[in-house]
């Protein structure tokens, strides 16, 4: 009866949350609404729905596994993104959403195609965005797949099914609207999951005076497949990195920090606030509760290295296991309370990717092929390609192999190098112009492929730089060269309605 209890929560948080996903149908009246939720929601459901959709499942279980493999160093991330919040809300955000006010938008493609008058700008910025939140999909089906599993009890296939068939049919109903919601909702029970292991970081290791010094005066440990070294250099601002160092130093806080300002999850949440006076308060608050939320990513890492230093349990094979380990020492309350959380990031970040996803396709490479369907067409074809979409991303998670691994590293630079390009620049430069934003994201889709095939092929990038920043920084820089050569929808050629944003 006992081993019911946990599995049973969590499956009717599932469907609670599923719920509150129907409930939003109410609120979609028209395409904008179904797309982009546009100016629908108040500061506090931005907030948490922002926080949930940077954090994700990889808060839960890739960041613990970095912290164990890397030491502290892998915090570099975290912290950085946290400072992103406040940038992108604060930077961006009023032009963001006062486009909203001057056009109709429910997509970031709406935002580059009013600002730039340019259907190859729109079709361009959906591509990458499709491809991006295709990778991220396909990736949430094959790591949460395996972790729904394990904790309702259930094979991988039962799982990804009953899961993440409830989230199509919920954003096939609701759209943008039931992805924001539902994150919200999701948002405060990944707060709840944080007290969990605060909790359990005590119980299991006794605080951070205890763990620290435990790894960093433990002997060499082997395992029978992983042999790992606990040094005190574990624990200071380099980690295990250290031979990687400065180049980790100037990449990491620059890609994240940024990196939060190119992310749709943020991004598209900005015109979706109904008062744009709360977007300072939403960059505060929403940096603030990302911050608490990587306690989940700091802590369940060093109970893991608290656990293997004290001689405890063995190396671990597979870092990822370390959520699982912590949280399987923990009261049957706390379990429950912290497998919630999990479950909530990994529905969140689904809910919204499979929603940009279905606007990029059903809405922005329509129009950018110069078709114009009425308002209930358009979205009953959002609805479609939502159904389409995610049974072929759940396909291609389970049945995908290799290709899902090495295409679950592709989404976040490759959202930034478009978004930035044709969105961040775009809203923050009056000179930025058509001929240059279009030629930065022509090259950002093809370094991105190009890079990540050179990735596969084994070739090595310097002082431990990732694809990503090289497509980004080039995006970046033949956007801003192009712009100063050429004038299309630039300076004066601005289309009229969207100057006064400029002023904002």
């Amino acid at each position: 009866m006992m081993d019911l209890i946990v599995p049973g929560f969590v499956a009717l948080f599932i469907l609670s949350v599923f719920g509150v996903g129907l409930y939003s149908k109410r609120l979609v009246e028209d395409s904008d609404d179904f797309y982009g939720a546009t100016k629908m929601f108040g500061a506090a459901v931005i907030t948490l729905a922002s926080m949930s959709g940077i954090m994700s499942a990889f808060g839960f279980i890739g960041g613990p596994g970095l912290v164990y493999e890397m030491g502290v160093s892998s915090l570099w991330m975290t912290f950085a993104s946290g400072i992103g919040f406040a940038m992108a809300y604060w930077i961006i955000g009023k032009r963001v959403r006062g486009m909203a006010d001057v056009a109709d938008i429910g997509t970031l493609g709406d935002i580059a195609d009013e600002r730039f008058d340019s259907g190859l700008i729109r079709g361009l910025l959906a591509l990458i965005l499709f491809i991006a939140c295709w990778s991220y999909l396909a990736s949430q089906v094959a790591g949460g797949g395996y972790v729904l599993s394990v904790i309702l009890g259930i094979s991988v296939e039962a799982a990804v099914w009953l899961v993440f068939g409830l989230i199509i049919v919920y954003v096939a109903v609701g759209g943008m609207a039931s992805a924001q919601l539902a994150g919200a909702y999701t948002g405060a029970v990944m707060l709840v999951g944080v007290v969990g292991v605060v909790v359990g970081f005590f119980q299991i290791a006794g605080g951070m005076e205890n763990t620290t010094m435990t790894v960093a005066t433990a002997d060499q440990l082997s395992g029978e497949d992983v042999t790992k070294a606990f040094t005190p250099e574990m624990l200071d601002g380099w980690g295990l990195a250290e031979s990687e160092a400065p180049g980790l130093l100037l990449i990491w806080p620059i890609v994240f920090a940024i990196g939060v300002m190119g992310q749709p999850q943020v991004l598209q949440r900005m015109f979706s606030i109904d008062d744009p006076k709360g977007l300072r308060t939403v960059g505060l608050i929403s940096g603030v509760t990302y911050a608490v939320g990587s306690l989940l990513w700091m802590l369940i890492g060093f109970v893991a290295l608290y656990l293997v230093a004290s001689g405890t349990i063995e190396p671990f094979a597979d870092p990822d296991f370390a959520a699982f380990e912590f949280v399987e020492r923990l009261h049957i309350v706390l379990q429950m309370i912290i497998y919630a959380g999990l479950v909530a990031a990994i529905m969140s970040t689904a809910a919204f990717f499979l929603s940009v996803a279905s606007g990029a396709i059903a809405r922005d490479l329509v129009r950018a092929a110069g078709l114009e369907p009425n308002e209930r067409r358009e979205t009953w074809l959002g609805r479609v390609a939502v159904l389409v979409i995610g049974v072929g991303s759940v396909l291609f998670g389970l049945y995908g192999g290799h290709l899902v691994a090495i295409l679950g590293t592709f989404g976040w630079g490759t959202f930034v190098s478009g978004t930035v390009p044709a969105v961040v620049i775009g809203l923050l430069w009056q000179g930025a112009s058509r001929e240059g934003v279009a030629a930065g994201l022509v090259s950002a889709l093809v370094l991105n492929v190009a890079l990540l095939v050179a990735t596969q092929l084994g070739f090595a990038f310097p002082i431990g730089m990732d694809f990503y920043f090289i497509a980004i920084s080039v995006a970046i820089v033949v956007t801003v060269f192009v712009s100063y050569l050429t004038n299309g929808a630039s300076g004066e050629n601005v289309p009229e309605h969207v100057k006064p944003i400029f002023k904002l």
